[in-house]
């Protein structure tokens, strides 16, 4: 691959991952020092820049030294799953504690898991060790540059349109195979749909036609497919609480009923808007006008 990666896009790449680098740096001695919710998000937040930027060099063939990193960095974030969804579980619930009491009663087993998952989480956040994931993000950002050779400004665009492109392909693929009664179909999308839009935030500075607004129209998109995953995953943690008897069964039909009603509606609002898909191509905002 040696002097075939344009070097305008390695050295913007580059760039951003330096500066991902020293951020991700800073969130996870935030976090260490002090393991509030805020701190949490703000690392997972880095930590999923940092993960898009991997995958956008898989996209654009930049294999080397990606999948150990990747790996790592994947585990990281995986490890917040649980309590990032018992944090979301307990917000949807709060406007439903005056009218459903079964509520208030799962809001309790929330808060003690809640608990529990800070514990653990903040005993491992403060043994994590920075020192040779720093030395893997310095190779990677070395190699990069290494690898970028003289190219012109309109191939450094086409590969990184090329590369958005393939992205987006596969998201639409993914919106073809939809179902209304399968969410699991609905959250495939949801995940290739956010690399995607990670990709695009990351290559914005290389076309100008990618405004801000945009790219808020992109996560207003995503949202309304992650209301729905999040209200699946808190349904589905009812139903858990029925099967380990933390719950009695007829306790929570009629909150059972309400979560369903409202992941319906959900659904049906996504659906309603699934196919406006077709504004975020690639195309309408990767098109260099000839000089």
């Amino acid at each position: 691959m040696k002097g075939e990666f344009p070097a305008e896009l390695a050295e913007h790449l580059c760039d951003g991952l330096k500066a991902m680098r020293r951020r991700y740096r800073k969130r996870l001695a935030r976090c260490q020092q002090k393991f509030s919710e805020t701190a949490v998000h703000d690392l997972r937040i880095e930590t999923r820049r940092l993960l898009a930027l991997l995958d956008l060099l898989r996209a654009l063939h930049f294999e080397d030294s990606l999948r150990k990193t990747r790996r790592t960095f994947k585990k990281r974030l995986d490890a917040f799953d649980e309590l990032r969804d018992t944090q979301v579980q307990l917000l949807l619930l709060k406007p439903l504690r005056r009218d459903f009491p079964e509520a208030r009663e799962f809001e309790l087993i929330l808060r003690r898991r809640e608990k529990r998952l800070i514990g653990e989480l903040q005993r491992e956040i403060k043994r994590t060790k920075q020192v040779q994931l720093e030395r893997r993000l310095k190779a990677l950002a070395k190699e990069l540059r290494e690898t970028g050779g003289g190219s012109s400004p309109q191939r450094t665009r086409a590969l990184a349109a090329a590369a958005l492109r393939e992205t987006f392909n596969h998201v639409a693929v993914l919106r073809g195979r939809v179902r209304r009664t399968r969410t699991e179909t609905i959250h495939r999308l949801r995940v290739a749909f956010k690399r995607y839009r990670y990709a695009s935030e990351l290559l914005q500075p290389l076309f100008p036609r990618l405004r801000a607004g945009r790219l808020r129209r992109m996560q207003a998109y995503q949202g309304l497919m992650g209301d729905i995953q999040d209200m699946e995953v808190l349904i589905a943690a009812v139903q858990q609480a029925v099967q380990l008897a933390l719950l009695p069964a007829r306790n929570v039909r009629s909150l059972l009923q309400e979560l369903r009603r409202r992941r319906r509606a959900l659904i049906d609002n996504f659906l309603t808007a699934a196919d406006r898909l077709s504004e975020f191509r690639p195309d309408s905002f990767t098109q260099i006008s000839a000089p």
